[in-house]
């Protein structure tokens, strides 16, 4: 049953982040879509690669064995990301909300341990403020690449 849930959790955790979270963006803020999609990437390749190369093992009394290592949390990392695409507290309470659930999620299943956790929502954070902060250099390169092809 707990797996079950971890399941559809994931499955909630993608269908938000490559899907509702970027049409919303699109409809909202186009050139915000691109700087999130620029983002999501980077947090992802930054948490994976991380969890694939310090491949720390998960706790011994985790709810059910999982082969992947667990450092840093890759559904935290993703759930937390969104959040400061958005300027309306209308839509940043809700992804606040569900982020903090994952995270406590992955503790209370004993598949991350607390420092999983901190290091994932400080990556997802620090990749979404670096590139918000270039935001418009990047879509004047982008505009300008396209505009060459």
């Amino acid at each position: 049953m707990m797996e079950e849930l971890f399941l559809i959790s994931t499955k909630i955790v993608l269908v938000l982040v490559f899907l509702i979270v970027p049409i919303l963006l699109y409809y909202r803020d186009k050139k915000r879509l691109t700087t999130y999609l620029i983002s999501i990437s980077f947090v992802l390749a930054i948490t994976y690669g991380l969890k694939y190369a310090f491949a720390i093992p998960r706790p011994e009394e985790a709810a059910w064995e999982m082969v992947t290592p667990r450092f840093p949390s890759g559904h935290t990392s993703m759930a937390f990301t969104p959040i400061l695409f958005f300027k309306s507290l209308r839509y940043k309470i809700p992804l606040l909300a569900y982020a903090l659930v994952v995270a406590y999620s992955r503790l209370y299943f004993n598949l991350h341990v607390i420092i999983d956790i901190i290091v994932s929502v400080g990556i997802a954070f620090l990749i979404s403020l670096f590139f918000l902060r270039f935001e418009k250099g990047i879509n004047q390169k982008l505009n300008a690449l396209i505009d060459s092809i």
